[in-house]
């Protein structure tokens, strides 16, 4: 996948709740698509029994003509949904987001870094303000976060298994590229190929890039 974007740290805490949506239940086709199948049960096991976690957030997402900067951030996530991010580097080092939901009527609170930072007030924001989505590909803030990729790329996946328009090549060992052929951008398709890493022991996704239907790079993530 290229150089390395980031280190993974992953803190967590059992819940002993129940995981999500998985592929339990679906049988197996080609061995390619079933070691998927089998890594995708294991991710979504481990998540169901994480309460928060902290992660070096990397990211880099096309911007323009080409590909944006590297993005560090400093992510912890509690559920059912409250995350914060610290940005460590490029023209938004300092800055401070949080976000939980059902809670500041759906919006953002923002800390921006300045001479004064140590007595800035926190602003609220919507997500729709044009600050907020400046440089960013995903817009909503609930689509941050490794739970909201693995169910997204669960129900992708499941779905082009079904329809019989699952590509899945294994580059490395816990390396799938996966390409959902004959598919549209949709509410269930948000990339037409994907190529991920999976942590060895908790079955994870910790590395991502996303191709758009031209298969041109589309953002490099991860945690």
């Amino acid at each position: 996948m290229g150089k390395r974007f980031g280190a993974f740290l992953l803190v967590a805490f059992l819940a002993g709740v129940s995981p999500p949506a998985t592929a339990q239940g679906v049988l197996p086709s080609k061995p390619g698509v079933a070691r998927l199948v089998g890594l995708l049960e294991k991710g979504n096991a481990s998540y169901g029994k994480l309460r928060d976690y902290r992660a070096l957030f990397v990211k880099r997402e096309k911007s323009g003509v080409g590909m944006g900067e590297e993005e560090r951030i400093f992510l912890k996530f509690e559920k059912p949904f409250k995350i914060f991010m610290k940005w460590m580097n490029t023209q938004k080092k300092g800055l401070q987001v949080l976000y939980e939901r059902g809670r500041h009527r759906g919006k953002l609170l923002i800390h921006k870094p300045g001479i004064l930072s140590h007595v800035a007030p926190v602003i609220s924001l919507d997500q729709s303000s044009p600050w907020v989505r400046q440089g960013s590909a995903s817009y909503h803030i609930e689509d941050a976060g490794i739970g909201a990729f693995l169910k997204d790329f669960t129900g992708a996946v499941l779905d082009a298994r079904r329809k019989g328009c699952l590509k899945v090549k294994w580059t490395k060992k816990n390396v799938s590229d996966v390409t959902f052929l004959k598919t549209n951008k949709d509410s269930i398709y948000f990339a037409y190929r994907v190529r991920v890493g999976f942590d060895e022991i908790t079955g994870l996704p910790i590395h991502m890039r996303l191709f758009d239907w031209n298969n041109r790079l589309m953002g490099i993530y991860e945690y």
